[in-house]
């Protein structure tokens, strides 16, 4: 995929996400029928607003990762062990972070994690 489709992509995934985002009634307040903030904005406002267990919380800051990824030439490389994510994996979900051996190992240990807190 060019760089052109990947931006084309993300920025399609970027105005269903602020269209979510702005529906949400803790955001209604806060953004005032203006969803022009850059994502950090964003991220900020949801932050004030004690949303940073929300799902959409947790797809912002992926498409931000993605952005900045993209930005610096590093979009489709592993944030863990830096190999190319498999392309598949980014057709399906074009903001994923990991390739499919850091994937699973990060869920292992976070499963680990959460069994070792509760």
């Amino acid at each position: 995929m060019s760089s052109n489709q990947i931006q084309q992509t993300l920025s399609n995934i970027e105005s269903e996400l602020r269209l979510k985002i702005g529906a949400l009634p803790e955001m209604q307040t806060k953004l005032m029928d203006q969803l022009n903030f850059s994502l950090c904005e964003l991220i900020q406002i949801m932050t004030e607003v004690h949303l940073c267990e929300h799902p959409l919380f947790f797809e912002l800051m992926r498409l931000d990762a993605a952005r900045c990824q993209l930005e610096i030439g590093l979009y489709g490389v592993c944030s863990d062990c830096e190999n190319e994510i498999e392309p598949e994996r980014l057709a399906a979900d074009p903001l994923e972070q990991r390739c499919l051996r850091c994937s699973r190992h990060f869920s292992q240990q976070h499963r680990q994690e959460l069994r070792l807190n509760h």
